[in-house]
């Protein structure tokens, strides 16, 4: 169930072209090469039914995403707004023109963006990054009482291709889901799962694969079943680099896989 949120969330300000936050962590819209946005951006055409589904779905706030992230300009892939919509568009309908909240069906790119907003009780965006020493991507709150999120950070916007943007909020999705925090140690650091089928860590926390299996497995399904024009050689080598980052580096024990370049898992070890 979706819980409004506390008088503790930051307030977005704009000041001369920058977008700023309270916690005195400024950014500026970058000049970023095109990361599909303009590939993905005429599948869906920007059409205010297609934003109104996302608004509602995933509980956007116009405070979380007005003074330079894109409220009003909800079109333009420079703002941070678009370029969520664009991946929460992959993460939706690359897979299937008909997208429903039937878990049980094997390929997760068939429920994975109803799935995803079940699980995410709000979807803010947010200057510089969630963590300064290891430039997060996103994070999410979640516990009892609290009030629960998932924080969408600069590196997310402008550090991720559209595909990676997808599997990033599944990945989110799954901490919101049985408050399943990482754990462990792994090569690159932090954001570590121990294995493949125990990544969730911590008191309260809930059990089984982790968010970066989570991760995988959606860019796996996308890899190797996104319908046509979703999905060309360039866009899926990008998505088996990503899985291949995660099966290499954010797990304490190696899973002994990877991907092929047409996106199947192959023995590593």
């Amino acid at each position: 169930m979706k819980i409004m949120r506390t008088i503790f969330s930051l307030v977005l300000l704009c000041t001369s072209g920058l977008v700023t936050t309270s916690n005195a962590a400024t950014c500026t819209i970058p000049a970023t090469p095109d990361q599909f946005d303009n590939h993905y951006t005429p599948l869906w055409g920007c059409q205010q039914a297609f934003i109104n589904d996302m608004w509602s779905r995933y509980d956007f706030d116009k405070g979380d995403w007005d003074s330079g992230f894109g409220y009003h300009d909800a079109c333009n892939n420079a703002k941070p707004l678009k370029r969520t919509f664009n991946a929460l568009q992959v993460l939706a309908y690359s897979v299937t023109p008909n997208p429903h909240c039937n878990s049980n069906v094997s390929n997760i790119g068939e429920w994975a963006y109803c799935w995803a907003g079940n699980q995410i009780d709000e979807l803010d965006g947010r200057c510089g990054s969630g963590n300064a020493s290891s430039g997060s991507r996103a994070r999410t709150q979640f516990g009892p009482i609290i009030d629960n999120w998932t924080r969408l950070y600069w590196p997310f916007f402008y550090g991720e291709s559209v595909v990676q943007r997808a599997g990033t909020i599944f990945h989110e999705a799954r901490h919101a889901h049985g408050w399943c925090n990482h754990g462990g140690s792994c090569p690159r650091g932090s954001s570590c799962d121990k294995s493949w089928n125990d990544g969730c860590f911590g008191v309260g926390s809930g059990s089984g694969a982790g968010a970066n299996t989570y991760q995988v497995l959606w860019l796996n399904w996308f890899a190797t079943t996104a319908r046509s024009g979703w999905i060309n050689s360039t866009i899926r080598a990008n998505a088996v680099a990503e899985a291949n980052s995660i099966l290499s580096r954010a797990y304490q024990n190696d899973p002994c896989f990877r991907m092929n370049s047409s996106g199947f898992f192959i023995s590593s070890c």
